[in-house]
């Protein structure tokens, strides 16, 4: 034997038992030297190779931590590395537990595979002589109740041998095997649950022993392994029968956290396995992933695009009293209110001070695939060190098989020792969407869960979140004004954040060292906030006028402002005074203001708003009105819990389309046009905000809404005083005009809207714009013949301009 490389290894003996007499190298170190160079510990000493013996010199050196070698042997390393690759990787990193996967699958050859085949062709046998066993010999041997041969018994007693080493004894060197004992430790793992997942990770993190198990089974692309396979090599003499069908049920912690995934074949009833992608990519060192599991998503600590932790509002006292009740108990808590309100900012906060990172779960879209993946979710939540935010916790209990999917949620969840928050947005009598009695019962009793009320900001909260916000980013002479104006917006905590940045990244595109957020800026980021609640089915009116510029008839005017008086003391009245008490509904503010088109109902709507504090928009009844049954009703319930929610007032333009009298029921179409309308009664009713109609057609509004508006005004066409009213105002003093436009005439001669005027003052001034002259009467009175007639109305021609009756005398 040429063993110059390392002297003193006794001959004729195997390499394993040899490498134990040189100085320093116990059993287990001289396993590892033999796995890591492929060499099979039974080999003789006098078979080794000239190669093997210079693989085992290379590994004991590096082991030994020699540092001082020279040039050559640095080559030598550099050229090891790159020609013998198997030195290093994930056969190396998880060498201690790859061993005893290659102990168990020997062990299952040996004692259970039968291959059909002779013996006595070497190239065939993988294993050591004798311990191939054919299929004749396996079924008399079991027939006849024999015991293996004693050269076989022998191997299988030093394979024993090697898996008598618990993991808690394994030599742990790597950080791939530090991982490992951090997952075993996480999820409690025994050390059957520990081989039962090797056998399955093996295939995942190494690509021989995949082909290794494809080779068994004769299928070159299987990715999954049977339940028999796995038990068989984890206890091949049944000795531990119930405990090996125990760890692959369900309910253990293999599969409850989705360790391993279990699928069924097409054609049989055969459970087959494989381990879950994240676990190898834990050990491998990469993020905790979730791939396999729609609805949920990691978040992280919002940030500016320079890495500067985002200023957030702080948690109210109530609030973090119950906070820190909670995480002295179960770290169950119950979050009622809209998501805008600051559920996940709490959350996120109260987890930060733990170190622990968030994961929000969103059950409507997880629970399609099955209950199970609730336990997967807490699995990774687990092994990153994470608190689970569950949204829309209202599916827990919802469809037919509620009570029996609620009972399994609760047997899942029950044990948990993870921090969880379940979110519903409930919480008022308003709100669509609540949680049942009996779900609230299960997270109050049987998870134990705290109530944290995520109520919406009241105006004077309103006024000191957006003062601590905009105070850093405006001037003072601009701050006061802007907090005055948009706390009008009935923002949750969130809502305010987002309006803040938006108007801070406005700013920032204007001069981005020193960025000063003006009163535009935030007004213009309200009104983007307030509309994205609105999904579309609504759009912001911007209303340019003033009252200054608005012609109207005083009965009218007389209507406008007992509107904005009640918009204003409503709530002293009914909340402060009691009269609230003994009115069953009828709190929201509802006018309908009818008339022909261009009398100026859309802009008084507007001006009206403007005096309460609200944003006006126009509701898309083509967006809201929908030909499926019941699709109409939900998109109304959506439209009247934003609005209210964001506090806007509300324009229904042309109401006649969708307010209209009920008819009798003659036929399906009938019944469900009924339904719309029943439904909007109900919401009238309940709201609690600023509807305003406007019609041309009042006599085909429905009686019942007539009597749940509470103001109605006309707005008819204007008579000749109030035209030339209009005229003088839609002509801007400063405009260049003529001295005398003589609008009197036009007021007489045509009978125009205020819209109508408007259009023909603008046609007007672009042909002077045009010509370069200053606005003249004839070009007036030619636009607004122009506008007459395209009204369809018939102009009345003088033959001579001094038949023109005298507008001073008349």
């Amino acid at each position: 034997m040429a063993n110059s490389g390392l002297s003193g290894l006794p001959p004729k003996r195997p390499v394993e038992t040899a490498l134990t007499y040189l100085p320093g190298v116990s059993r287990a170190r001289a396993k590892a030297l033999l796995d890591r160079a492929r060499i099979d510990p039974d080999t003789r000493t006098d078979d080794l190779s000239e190669l093997q013996i210079d693989l085992l010199r290379r590994l004991m050196r590096s082991d030994d931590g020699a540092d001082n070698r020279d040039g050559d042997d640095a080559t030598d390393e550099g050229q090891t590395t790159a020609t013998q690759p198997w030195l290093h990787g994930a056969a190396v990193t998880f060498s201690p537990y790859l061993d005893r996967v290659r102990a168990m699958v020997q062990r299952y050859l040996v004692v259970l595979r039968p291959w059909d085949r002779s013996t006595e062709d070497p190239t065939q046998n993988p294993l050591p002589a004798g311990t191939v066993q054919t299929l004749d010999s396996t079924c008399l041997r079991c027939l006849r109740g024999e015991a293996m041969d004693p050269e076989r018994v022998a191997y299988v007693g030093r394979l024993e041998r090697r898996l008598l080493t618990p993991y808690d004894a394994l030599e742990i060197t790597t950080e791939g095997a530090r991982r490992f004992e951090e997952l075993r430790a996480i999820f409690g793992l025994d050390d059957l649950a520990c081989d039962l997942l090797w056998l399955l990770l093996a295939a995942e993190l190494v690509p021989e022993f995949l082909w290794l198990y494809r080779a068994l089974w004769r299928d070159t692309g299987r990715m999954l392994w049977s339940e028999d396979f796995l038990s068989h090599c984890a206890d091949p003499f049944a000795v531990r029968g119930a405990e090996v069908l125990s760890t692959l049920q369900a309910t253990s912690p293999l599969q409850r956290y989705g360790l391993i995934h279990r699928a069924s074949d097409d054609t049989s009833t055969v459970r087959r396995f494989r381990a879950a992608r994240f676990v190898a990519s834990f050990l491998l060192g990469q993020p905790v992933t979730l791939d396999d599991l729609p609805g949920a998503l990691w978040h992280e600590v919002p940030t500016t695009a320079d890495g500067e932790v985002l200023k957030e509002a702080p948690v109210s006292g109530a609030l973090r009293k119950t906070l820190q009740r909670g995480f002295r108990g179960r770290r169950r808590f119950l979050v009622e209110g809209p998501a805008r309100n600051g559920c996940l900012r709490v959350a996120r906060e109260s987890l930060h001070l733990f170190s622990e990172s968030l994961l929000e779960v969103r059950l409507g879209e997880l629970l399609k695939g099955g209950v199970a993946r609730v336990g997967h979710v807490l699995g990774r939540a687990r092994l990153a060190r994470a608190g689970v935010f569950f949204t829309e916790a209202e599916t827990m209990d919802a469809g037919e098989h509620g009570a029996e999917l609620l009972g399994s949620l609760i047997r899942i969840l029950k044990g948990e020792t993870t921090t969880m928050f379940f979110h519903c947005r409930g919480g008022s009598m308003t709100d669509s969407v609540r949680l049942t009695p009996r779900l609230h019962l299960a997270l109050m009793r049987e998870l134990g869960c705290l109530e944290l009320p995520a109520t919406t900001p009241d105006i004077e909260e309103r006024v000191t979140l957006w003062r601590e916000r905009l105070e850093p980013v405006m001037t003072a002479e601009e701050l006061e004004p802007t907090v005055t104006s948009v706390s009008v917006f009935k923002f949750g905590i969130d809502e305010i954040d987002l309006a803040v940045n938006l108007a801070t990244a406005r700013a920032r595109q204007r001069s981005a060292r020193a960025p000063k957020v003006s009163i535009g800026d935030v007004e213009h980021s309200c009104r983007q906030v307030a509309s994205s609640r609105l999904a579309g089915l609504a759009s912001r009116v911007n209303v340019r006028g003033t009252w200054d510029t608005t012609v109207l008839q005083p009965d009218t005017e007389e209507v406008l402002r007992e509107m904005v008086a009640f918009g204003r003391f409503a709530s002293t009245v009914l909340d402060d005074q009691g009269y609230g008490r003994t009115m069953g509904y009828g709190r929201a503010l509802t006018a309908m203001f009818s008339g022909p088109s261009g009398t100026g109902k859309t802009l008084c709507a507007g001006l009206v708003a403007r005096d309460l504090g609200l944003e006006l928009f126009r509701v898309d009844l083509a967006s809201v009105v929908s030909k499926y049954i019941g699709e109409t009703e939900e998109r109304l319930s959506t439209l009247f819990d934003a609005a209210q929610d964001a506090g806007i007032a509300l324009l229904f333009d042309e109401a006649d389309s969708l307010f209209s009298k009920r008819t009798d029921v003659s036929s399906s179409v009938d019944r469900y046009a009924n339904l719309e309308v029943n439904y909007l009664l109900q919401r009238l009713e309940d709201y609690d905000g600023v509807i305003i109609l406007t019609t041309n057609y009042p006599d085909s509004i429905d009686t019942a809404f007539l009597r749940r508006i509470r103001f109605k005004s006309t707005f008819p066409a204007p008579e000749a005083d109030e035209r030339e009213r209009l005229w003088r105002v839609m002509i801007p003093k400063d405009a260049p005009q003529e001295v005398d436009l003589k609008v009197r005439y036009l007021a007489e001669d045509y009978e125009l809207t205020g819209g109508q005027i408007q259009n023909a003052v603008l046609r007007a001034a672009v042909w002077a714009a045009r010509d370069g002259v200053v606005l003249r009467h004839e070009q007036l009175g030619l636009s607004a013949e122009r506008e007459y007639k395209e009204m369809g109305r018939v102009v009345r021609e003088y033959p001579d301009e001094d038949q023109k009756p005298d507008p001073v005398s008349s």
